[in-house]
């Protein structure tokens, strides 16, 4: 059984297949979701999360420290037999090769998967997406029309960066300027399988336990 980081531009289902993983491997994974630790900071009125705040509210990256140092916490919380779920949109060279480099230390067998979608549907499944308003978990139209979170029940709301197109556009040119260069580097280093994740939702998780050797 390997460790998994899923990657991909956002909306890509990242989140809904976290999801299946997590429900099918629920005994044997540890999730880190990027996304949701920092929009959990984020509801701090403090320092770190006003700086969270501005960087969403204009489309911007996290610098490489932030995320870094939270993924060190992570590791440190790991057992012997634990597997890593890791919904991660791979940033910047440095930071990537980083994190990678520090899987390696601790000689972790593990895949990068890269869902791929077009733009066009990038915009498409934001119009619709929402997120709990308690836990952070993304939804999209292809988990079905819910009105409520699957994990806690509370009420799913729109995030305001997906309401805001420029925030949107802004999101998706530093995918394309930042994160790409990174998939790159990653498929060199002979680690990154790709994904067609337009399919239906659980055609791409049978793929993803095949990846996984289930």
């Amino acid at each position: 059984m390997k460790d998994i980081i899923l990657s991909g531009i956002q909306a890509s289902g990242k989140g809904t297949q976290s999801r299946l993983l997590l429900e099918h491997f629920w005994d044997r994974m540890k999730y880190f979701e990027t996304g949701g630790i920092l929009r959990s900071l984020q509801s701090n009125e403090n320092a770190i999360g006003n700086y969270l705040k501005d960087l969403t509210k204009n489309g911007l990256l996290v610098a490489d420290e932030v995320v870094s140092g939270l993924w060190g916490v992570f590791m440190a919380t790991l057992g012997e037999n634990d597997w890593i779920l890791w919904d991660w949109c791979l940033r910047r060279i440095g930071q990537t090769q980083q994190i990678i480099g520090k899987m390696r230390e601790k000689k972790r067998d593990f895949v990068v998967v890269n869902f791929q979608i077009t733009e066009d549907e990038v915009y498409k499944r934001l119009s619709w997406r929402k997120v709990c308003a308690k836990c952070g978990k993304s939804y999209s139209p292809l988990d079905g029309d819910l009105e409520r979170c699957s994990f806690c029940c509370w009420e799913l709301i729109r995030r305001n960066d997906d309401e805001d197109i420029d925030a949107i556009k802004s999101r998706i040119s530093a995918f394309y300027e930042d994160t790409m260069p990174c998939i790159e580097w990653v498929r060199k280093e002979g680690l990154l399988v790709d994904i067609d994740a337009m399919k239906n939702p659980q055609e791409i998780f049978q793929e993803l336990l095949h990846i996984l050797g289930e």
